[in-house]
C-alpha cells in the first residue's frame, strides 16, 4: 500500500434475470474520482475476485459477486468517484457501459480541483498545465538520478457529450531541448484497456517517461494527436 493511500473494495453483482443457467458477463471496472477524474490504481489479492477472473455460471433467478479493490490518496476522501463498469456478454465483442456515482467516505481534507467550464481553443502552443479545447497536459515532475531521469505528467480529456467516450484516445509525444529531441511515445491506458469517459465528465491518467540528464532544466514540447491526427502542442520546462 503506497504511503498517504487507503484501499477501497467496490462489490460488483452481476444478475441472472433468466429461467435457465447463464455464464455471467466478464467485467472490467474503472474508478475515478475528483473533478479530473483521476484514475485509481487497482489492486488485487487473494481475498478478491480480479475483474478479468473466468465467467462464471450463474444459476435462474441467482446473482454473483465481484469484489474489485482499488486504491486512492487519502486526499480523494469525501471527494466524488465514477465508477465505469465494463460489462462483455459471453460471445459479444463489445461491452455494456454502466456508469456509478457517490462521494467516497470521509470528509474532504483538500479542495477539489475543478475541470474548466471552457476553455481556450486555437492557440498555437499552450503552456503545460493549462487547458486547450478538451485537453490538459500536465506540468512534469521528474525523479530519480544518474544519466537519465524519470519523467512523470498527467494527460487530461473532458467529455463534453451525452454519450460515453471511448476512452482518451489520445497519444502524446515527448520531446525535449530546443532540436526537439523524441524522449518518449505514449498512448496513456488504463491497465490494458482504453477505458471509456462517462458522459460529461473528465478522465485523467498519469504517465511516465525516461529523459536524459542533460535535458534536465531545458524546454519539454508535448504533442497531444487525437484519434484522428489533429494536434495540439503544449511547452514547458524539464523540471
Amino acid at each position: 500500500m503506497p504511503a498517504g493511500s487507503s484501499a477501497y473494495t467496490a462489490r460488483v453483482t452481476v444478475a441472472n434475470q433468466r429461467a435457465q443457467v447463464a455464464t455471467a458477463p466478464r467485467t472490467a471496472v474503472t474508478a475515478r474520482y475528483g473533478a479530473l477524474g483521476r484514475t485509481a490504481a487497482e489492486a488485487t489479492d487473494s481475498s478478491t475476485t480480479s475483474a478479468r477472473a473466468e465467467p462464471q455460471q450463474v444459476r435462474p433467478r441467482g446473482s454473483v459477486d465481484r469484489d474489485v479493490k482499488v486504491v486512492l490518496p487519502n486526499q480523494a476522501r469525501g471527494l466524488p468517484v465514477t465508477m465505469t463498469v465494463e460489462a462483455t456478454e459471453e460471445g459479444l465483442a463489445e461491452p455494456e457501459l454502466l456508469f456509478f456515482e457517490d462521494a467516497l467516505p470521509g470528509a474532504a481534507t483538500s479542495p477539489d480541483t475543478q475541470a474548466p467550464q471552457g476553455a481556450p481553443a486555437g492557440q498555437p502552443v499552450t503552456p503545460l498545465g493549462q487547458w486547450n479545447e478538451n485537453v490538459r497536459v500536465g506540468e512534469v515532475t521528474l525523479s530519480g538520478e544518474g544519466a537519465s531521469r524519470t519523467g512523470t505528467l498527467e494527460l487530461s480529456v473532458i467529455n463534453r457529450s451525452g454519450d460515453p467516450m471511448p476512452g482518451l484516445g489520445t497519444t502524446l509525444r515527448i520531446l525535449t531541448g530546443q532540436d526537439l529531441h523524441l524522449a518518449a511515445t505514449i498512448r496513456p491506458v488504463y491497465g490494458y484497456r482504453d477505458a471509456a469517459i462517462a458522459p460529461y465528465r473528465t478522465a485523467t491518467q498519469t504517465v511516465s517517461f525516461r529523459a536524459l540528464e542533460a535535458a534536465v532544466g531545458g524546454p519539454v514540447t508535448v504533442e497531444a494527436v487525437d484519434a484522428g491526427g489533429s494536434r495540439i502542442t503544449f511547452e514547458g520546462t524539464l523540471g
